[in-house]
């Protein structure tokens, strides 16, 4: 399987490896990992792809109840991505560590990011790093020094939509929405308060996107037999939604590769919906 174009969204482990062998200079290869209970930088300074840097995407981030895996303002990416040794001149591949999710759960999160933040070139290794051991590439411990990047963070709107959006296409019906929790999530109960999704939203789970022999992502054409059967027309906007926005990017990413022309994500997700909206605006 092979995405790979003139600027791949994702990249294989084969691509990644003969790119580093051939010591392509204006590769950058970020370990994006991240977990909620514990410092993900540890598990990379014990095992890592060669010449990676880690980046911590949520350092300096404000959360919120209501925006709890929130985004970072435009000086604190640039201050993060730029300690990571990330420059303007530079292809980013992402790649992650967090068992069950294939490379996606912050390899998307991180992508979605840096197209936020206005760097167009960067890609998620397909499988992140279990798919890079599986296929027998080389780990290391050696922690590489590097100068600080000269990245220049400009925050791009067209990726992302905010609670006011989301209220105004209530009306206009400009977009359609993509939701990538599970069925006992999207389907309200009225038992469970967690439950229930925004009106009209149509339900792809996250795992429905992947292949689950090769634990990578479908191939184009299966990504796109799985939005037309959930009724998405990828020739109309797209929004991405989940609980709060890190599912979700892989609905953003491959409806992108797609070739959705206006695709972008509702980082608030149901946790926001549901702590702002009516009650009678949940389905």
């Amino acid at each position: 399987m092979s995405f790979q174009s003139s600027r791949p969204e994702i990249v294989s482990t084969d691509w990644l490896d003969k790119e580093l062998k051939a010591n392509k200079s204006d590769l950058q290869v970020l370990d994006a990992t991240w977990f909620p209970d514990k410092n993900a930088s540890e598990d990379f300074a014990k095992q890592h792809i060669m010449h990676a840097s880690y980046m911590d995407m949520f350092l300096g981030v404000q959360n919120t109840p209501l925006l709890p895996r929130n985004i970072p303002d435009v000086p604190t990416f640039q201050m993060n991505a730029r300690g990571s040794a990330v420059n303007n001149s530079n292809h980013v591949v992402i790649y992650e560590n967090v068992p069950g999710f294939f490379g996606y759960f912050m390899g998307a999160r991180a992508w979605w990011m840096f197209k936020l933040f206005g760097h167009e070139n960067v890609s998620v290794l397909d499988g992140g790093l279990a798919r890079w051991i599986g296929d027998g590439k080389e780990t290391t411990d050696m922690m590489a020094k590097k100068k600080e990047g000269d990245f220049t963070a400009k925050y791009t709107p067209k990726w992302i939509r905010k609670f006011e959006d989301m209220k105004e296409n209530l009306t206009s019906h400009k977009a359609q929405v993509c939701d990538s929790r599970g069925p006992a999530l999207f389907n309200h109960s009225k038992d469970d308060p967690k439950t229930g999704h925004y009106p009209g939203a149509v339900n792809i789970p996250y795992p429905s996107l992947f292949n689950p022999d090769t634990k990578t992502l479908k191939t184009v054409d299966e990504l796109k037999k799985v939005y037309a059967d959930a009724g998405i027309d990828l020739k109309k906007p797209v929004i991405g939604m989940c609980i709060g926005g890190m599912s979700s990017c892989t609905l953003v990413l491959t409806a992108h590769m797609c070739g959705c022309p206006d695709v972008a994500l509702y980082h608030g997700g149901f946790t926001e919906w549901k702590g702002r909206a009516d009650p009678s605006q949940i389905e």
